[in-house]
């Protein structure tokens, strides 16, 4: 599942490539995910997390929408599947392809920067077990991306589009470096859950 037909090319060239695909408007999840072609699990689950992963208000609803598919295809690489299967439901959802440009062209400087970094290397921790408990991790981070909770996208989709980066560039050392970043996102997310919904009880219990 870890990019072989393509592991020489960088990242950003690749999302070049999709930013510059003709656009036809709505288009489906499913659609998007066959243009994608064969190129990775983590391609696809890249671009469904880089409108996460920037520090800029969201499009209400969007969160979810991008992350049920990651969600999908981060339990197919737990599993070891060979290529990404979408459930009707999910991959009949539309949305603006240009809205998906619009966020790669405000991502790649962000991606290059990053790429001055990565390189393959210890390459073996993105193979095998490693890839499906990064696989694991990814699924947790998406989990919490569909919750509905204001401002609460940022950290599990920047951590989400790490891990994807490390598979895509198969280095390993920034593999662990993402999932470090994934585990202590999951820690801030949970003190943020439980202030949330303190403050609700205790509010609560005090009008009542």
């Amino acid at each position: 599942m870890t990019e072989t037909n393509h592991h020489k090319r960088r990242t950003s060239d690749l999302l070049k490539e999709i930013a510059h695909t003709p656009d036809n408007g709505s288009i489906t999840v499913g659609k998007f995910v066959e243009m994608l072609g064969d190129r990775s699990f983590a391609l696809s689950i890249l671009i469904f997390s880089l409108p996460n992963s920037l520090p800029v208000p969201g499009i209400p609803g969007f969160s979810t929408l991008t992350g049920v598919p990651i969600l999908l295809i981060a339990m197919q690489i737990v599993f070891g599947r060979q290529s990404i299967w979408l459930p009707q439901k999910v991959a009949e959802k539309t949305f603006s392809q240009a809205v998906i440009t619009k966020i790669v062209h405000k991502a790649l400087p962000v991606i290059k920067w990053l790429e001055r970094f990565i390189k393959p290397r210890v390459s073996m921790i993105c193979e095998s077990w490693g890839e499906r408990l990064m696989g694991a991790l990814i699924f947790t981070m998406a989990l919490i991306l569909t919750l509905p909770i204001v401002g609460g996208n940022f950290l599990p989709g920047f951590s989400i589009s790490l891990m994807a980066l490390a598979l895509l560039e198969n280095d390993g050392i920034f593999a662990i470096f993402s999932m470090l970043f994934a585990l202590a996102s999951v820690y801030v997310m949970y003190e943020i859950i439980y202030f949330v919904i303190g403050t609700a009880i205790r509010w609560t219990l005090g009008v009542f």
